[in-house]
């Protein structure tokens, strides 16, 4: 655990005004717990317990194996492996932590609770605080996504292969999923879809394969230590018709738009207003609704959906640092779904995309 990550600590402790701050990642969400620590866990939960009085950290684990996979600690941070909910208690049995600040809560099971509560705490949220602080990146942060990013791109091209050959989706997933974990990422998650003029959205693989002129649309997500980064691209078997050649204009117009309005100080709200706008030109702005879509770009980084999600009614200002995905991805009229999209980082004065597979709709 880095200074910088116990100075966050205390300052949320301190601008919630509690006494000390609990931190409850389980199993399935762990993005907090990795953000502070640097670590991962296998256990059921990790709890990060930050107390003001004695200015300490305690690390306390569902499982002893977690324990003993981690290395040197900083001074005032403690690591706890046994009886998690005991230690709670005993930690706080002196009566000085009266208010509590929280995040996780929603998560957080009864027994923990309970010994909270039997200690004579009271929570007061503190949901949001660090996720917000998730949104801009270290350099060693961004250093992660450009590393998923550089595997996602070169991923496409063994995407495009297994279309080529007429594997089914599971042979293709299978097949990028090789390479990535292969190629030093942890975990890859991909949705997909294949077919005509039908297609609605994405989904898991299943066992369609691609016909002459159907398209094949993916997003490639690998986790490089925990850092999730993709690129959206669609594919068609064969050559590309009139339509879906037409339709990729105005995706590739709606992307850049988003591009062009991006820099520290815009507001995420104006960025999803380029894009739609681009749509809403053409008389497609009813696809850009939630009745055929869902964002139109969102944050990268500890989690798959990183906070801000791209969208009109989001109100954030951007920052620099901050790593973003510009994803106009919706069903068009013309060819059905498209996804479209690229990671950029945002910098002092701009942005820096991110990826450097070609945006173009490829023939395969």
């Amino acid at each position: 655990m880095k200074t910088q990550k116990i100075e966050l600590l205390k300052a949320i402790t301190s601008e919630s005004g509690a006494d000390g701050f609990l931190v409850y990642s389980p199993q399935w969400h762990k993005e907090n717990y990795r953000f502070l620590t640097e670590k991962n866990f296998i256990g059921p939960f990790g709890v990060i317990l930050y107390l003001a009085k004695t200015d300490q950290v305690h690390i306390i684990y569902g499982s002893q194996w977690d324990q003993r996979k981690n290395g040197p600690l900083l001074n005032g941070v403690t690591l706890h492996g046994e009886n998690p909910y005991h230690v709670v208690s005993q930690l706080l049995k002196d009566g000085t932590v009266k208010e509590l600040a929280l995040s996780g809560g929603r998560y957080i099971p009864w027994s923990l609770s309970q010994a909270v509560q039997e200690a004579g705490a009271d929570w007061i949220s503190a949901e949001g605080k660090l996720e917000a602080a998730r949104m801009q990146k270290t350099d060693e942060e961004i250093g992660y996504l450009k590393q998923a990013v550089g595997l996602a791109d070169k991923a496409w091209n063994v995407f495009m292969k297994g279309v080529a050959d007429g594997l089914n989706e599971y042979q293709i997933v299978a097949k990028v999923e090789h390479y990535i974990k292969r190629h030093g990422a942890e975990d890859c998650f991909m949705l997909l879809a294949t077919g005509g003029d039908e297609v609605r959205g994405m989904t898991p693989p299943m066992m369609r394969v691609a016909s002459p002129g159907q398209m094949v649309r993916t997003e490639i997500t690998p986790q490089v230590n925990g850092w999730w980064a993709q690129i959206c691209r669609t594919c068609v078997k064969g050559k590309a018709n009139e339509n879906q050649k037409r339709a990729f204009e105005i995706f590739l117009e709606a992307e850049q738009a988003g591009f062009d309005r991006i820099r520290p100080g815009v507001n995420i709200k104006d960025v999803a207003k380029a894009e739609n706008d681009v749509f809403r030109k053409y008389g497609y702005g009813e696809y850009c609704t939630e009745k055929y879509t869902r964002v139109r770009g969102h944050g990268h980084g500890l989690d798959l959906d990183e906070m801000p999600l791209v969208l009109e009614s989001t109100d954030l200002v951007l920052k620099e640092n901050m790593v973003v995905v510009i994803h106009p991805n919706t069903f068009s009229p013309l060819c059905g779904y498209m996804v479209f999209g690229d990671p950029v980082l945002i910098t002092k004065n701009g942005y820096e995309l991110l990826s450097v597979t070609e945006r173009k709709l490829f023939e395969v």
